[in-house]
């Protein structure tokens, strides 16, 4: 998820990052220690600063797979048509399918109401995270408004999700390699919630008190694939310091379905 954003007045994301938000991306790029890192981020601009302040902190030794940017800064600038943010120094490649779940106020009325209710019934979770569950419970809702559905939203980041992993099908022996992938809230639980499987083995869940809330600004899920010398790749999902399987089928099922949601446009 991107770091922490400005409010709009009616108290939705702006499109850019406060000062604490850009400090904390800063950080978080001298903590890749990946020999590779490369970039992707919704086309929203406080996205792409984040994944940009990140890349321009890594340490001496990574390799920074985005190119940069200097060579379409300056005169006419202002007269590219591409959706790079002005101000970065590297170009961020945006993929649609990271980008916000839409018209997602047409709901937040409600979901501010239920998570008022909750709290003044006693509930001990935070009003976000009341109101990220309140979009996973409440499909047929998104879908009456036309806000981006719990579903969709799973379909969508498993696409991205899937397009990475085939990807590392391509790297050579010893590959080193750091993807970065930024989206929104609430994009990436209710794809969480239909692919992880606990030690356990359940998968999914119900309540996001199971995996310890919605996800705050800049947290992040991560997919760690290793691959033996057979070819064979062991992928494990990393969420708060636990380690998770992740039902790759579910992952495929998903990313076919938006898939063709795709060629129906």
């Amino acid at each position: 998820r991107h770091e922490v954003p400005g409010k709009t007045p009616d108290g939705m994301s702006a499109d850019y990052l406060t000062e604490e938000g850009q400090q904390r991306a800063s950080e978080r790029g001298g903590e890749i220690t990946e020999k590779n890192v490369a970039g992707y981020a919704s086309p929203k601009l406080r996205a792409q600063e984040t994944v940009d302040l990140g890349l321009q902190e890594v340490d001496a030794g990574v390799r920074v797979i985005n190119g940069q940017l200097e060579a379409l800064k300056g005169t006419g600038a202002e007269g590219r048509t591409d959706s790079q943010r002005p101000e970065n120094a590297f170009r961020i490649k945006t993929k649609k399918e990271l980008g916000v779940a839409e018209n997602f106020k047409r709901i937040m009325e409600d979901a501010k109401a239920w998570a008022t209710d909750q709290i003044d019934s006693g509930s001990k979770r935070s009003t976000y995270d009341l109101v990220v569950q309140f979009y996973l419970d409440n499909e047929e809702l998104c879908q009456e408004r036309g806000v981006t559905t719990p579903n969709e939203s799973a379909r969508q980041t498993a696409y991205r999700a899937a397009r990475e992993i085939r990807m590392t099908d391509h790297f050579l022996e010893d590959s080193d390699v750091r993807l970065i992938n930024v989206s929104h809230g609430p994009k990436l639980e209710p794809f969480l919630k239909q692919v992880l499987i606990d030690s356990a083995g359940k998968k999914g869940f119900e309540s996001l008190e199971e995996i310890g809330g919605a996800l705050n600004p800049g947290e992040r899920f991560e997919l760690k694939v290793d691959i033996d010398n057979q070819g064979e790749k062991t992928i494990k999902l990393l969420l708060r310091g636990e380690e998770y399987d992740i039902d790759m089928d579910k992952v495929s099922g998903l990313a076919d379905e938006y898939e063709e949601s795709l060629e129906k446009e």
